[in-house]
């Protein structure tokens, strides 16, 4: 058993004792009173019934329900256990690269699709999370906050680069976007927020370090996760009905390639140290999702135990429900006076004789 506010125990303690001594005190006053008036057997039948047990046993009642009050209110508790109090989640906003070096192959069958593919299945795994995506190139295209994962498919699933009149891969402006979507919601304020960022590319347009470092100042982590290898890709390129059609060509006519350099991990890295999240680098083929599942495992795990505490059972009513019977046992069954027994009524006043007029015979 625990106290949760165990100083009221020694309060407590402390009037009990000063009650019982006042008890006692008026006692003793009393019997001195008493022993100065005269012989305490004659007084005490003089007296109108007030035996000294009773007195005594109100005042031991009192003195035990003091204590019992005083007892609760230091709040007793007993068997703990933990509650979660309010399961809050955590908002998401994915930012998919869709750019046209996204189509590489590296990533069986692609990385777009791959990743797609992947971040389908980190949605169907916490359905409580709300998530919002930001699709970008050179340009963004946005779909809010929802728990509906499914309506958050079917936007991404069907965009593909040459829905883009920008080309490039602007992933400063991505960020922004998903600030921005984070701003626009008013419950965000109360939920963990995180901005997921899947891209192969340097930025091209605007500065990520800034846009993460601005998106941290509202509480807001950035993580990113890097997708391609070191040597260089061929770009495929694909019909508007989306059937492949060669690689892309340079003005010099040349393949167009794309691979992840030195230059581009650094930035990225840059970006994540503002935002405060994590950096993920997956192995060759690989989309990195599993880190990303970990990752936001953990932020679960944190959020659930910010939002949970122990509980204890409160004991306190124990303590009062015998305190209010002491009190009231005390009140109305131990009488504080006692009348005289009928035997033990003095007798009567002789009647007095009239008293004679003067002059009358």
């Amino acid at each position: 058993m625990r106290w949760a506010a165990g100083e009221w125990r020694w309060v407590t303690l402390v009037l009990a004792l000063v009650c019982a001594g006042a008890l006692l005190w008026a006692y003793y006053q009393r019997r001195r009173a008493l022993a100065k008036f005269g012989d305490e057997s004659l007084v005490r039948a003089l007296r109108d019934g007030a035996p000294a047990g009773f007195r005594a046993a109100r005042g031991v009642l009192a003195v035990i329900a003091l204590l019992l009050t005083g007892f609760a209110v230091a709040r007793p508790q007993g068997r703990a256990r933990t509650e979660v109090l309010s399961r809050r989640g955590i908002d998401i906003v994915v930012c998919l690269d869709v750019s046209k070096s996204m189509l590489a192959r590296d990533v069986a069958p692609s990385r777009i699709a791959r990743a797609k593919s992947e971040l389908r299945r980190l949605m169907e795994e916490e359905p409580g999370d709300r998530v919002g995506v930001v699709v970008f190139a050179g340009s963004t295209m946005e779909y809010p906050l929802t728990t509906d994962h499914e309506s958050a498919q079917r936007f991404y699933r069907d965009v593909e680069p040459w829905n883009f009149p920008v080309g490039g891969t602007s992933i400063g402006r991505a960020i922004t976007a998903a600030h921005e979507m984070f701003r626009r919601d008013p419950l965000s304020a109360r939920r963990s927020k995180v901005i997921l960022v899947l891209t192969d590319g340097e930025d091209l347009d605007g500065d990520p370090i800034a846009a993460a470092r601005a998106a941290q100042g509202e509480g807001i982590a950035t993580y990113v996760v890097a997708i391609g290898s070191t040597v260089p890709e061929p770009i495929p390129m694909y019909s508007p009905e989306g059937r492949m059609v060669g690689f892309e060509r340079d003005s010099r006519g040349e393949v167009k390639t794309t691979r992840f350099t030195p230059e581009m991990e650094t930035q990225l890295r840059s970006v994540v140290d503002a935002g405060r999240g994590q950096y993920i680098r997956p192995r060759q083929g690989e989309i990195g999702i599993e880190q990303v599942r970990r990752a936001i495992a953990n932020l679960r795990r944190a959020e659930i135990a910010a939002s949970q505490q122990t509980v204890y059972d409160e004991l306190a009513g124990w303590l009062l429900a015998p305190a209010f019977v002491l009190l009231l046992v005390g009140s109305v069954f131990v009488p504080e006076r006692l009348g005289r027994k009928a035997s033990e009524k003095p007798a009567p006043r002789p009647a007095r004789k009239p008293r004679r007029k003067k002059g009358v015979l």
